[in-house]
């Protein structure tokens, strides 16, 4: 697959049912004509569909019979979901889902088909450690992420909030009440919800 894409990205799970699921990927590519030329036959990858394509990614329904997502999908009570990529720099990271009962059977599995020179590691489900970020106003959502993405939030941190103001083209006190205003409902929800 990381000969026609350099990576590879679930973005959300289509069809668990079957046994060869269907994903929704987003895939990034250097050649815009990947998709011109017959893709290998033998691929773990089966593109159904092309949703959106531009020069350099696109969305498409795709399947996965490889052997790894075919393990997945053949234990019951088991799915991948996002995040999970596989990239050319970082290889591939998987996040699969299940009953306790069905993620242990995974895991066994997993061990069995992975050669010991493969480095693998095995982190407890993240579905218990999910907090849910609450909704915010579309403007102070816009804020929040631009802060984030300019590294605002980064230790240490990559830019001023006067900085964020320039690049949306606000005054920096907006910006200062709308990060103010979305730290506090998202600590506030992260506090209720790890109480619950």
């Amino acid at each position: 697959m990381l000969e026609d894409f350099t990576k590879i990205e679930l973005i959300n799970n289509l069809d668990s049912q079957s046994l060869i699921a269907k994903y929704l990927l987003r895939v990034e590519f250097d050649n815009p004509d990947v998709f011109e030329s017959e893709l290998k036959s033998e691929s773990s990858l089966i593109i159904k569909e092309i949703i959106l394509r531009r020069p350099d990614h696109a969305y498409i329904i795709a399947e996965l019979p490889g052997p790894l997502s075919s393990l997945v999908q053949s234990i019951p009570h088991c799915w991948l979901t996002a995040p999970t990529s596989l990239t050319v720099k970082n290889g591939l990271f998987w996040t699969v889902q299940g009953t306790p009962r069905a993620l242990k059977r995974t895991r066994d599995e997993l061990v069995k088909m992975i050669p010991t020179e493969i480095r693998m590691r095995i982190s407890k489900n993240l579905a218990a450690d999910w907090i849910s970020a609450p909704v915010l106003p579309p403007r102070r959502h816009e804020v929040m992420a631009r802060a984030v993405n300019l590294g605002y939030y980064s230790t240490p941190r990559s830019c001023t909030q006067r900085e964020i103001a320039e690049s949306l083209n606000i005054r920096q006190g907006t910006v200062a009440e709308h990060l103010q205003s979305a730290e506090s409902v998202i600590i506030q929800s992260w506090s209720k919800q790890s109480s619950d």
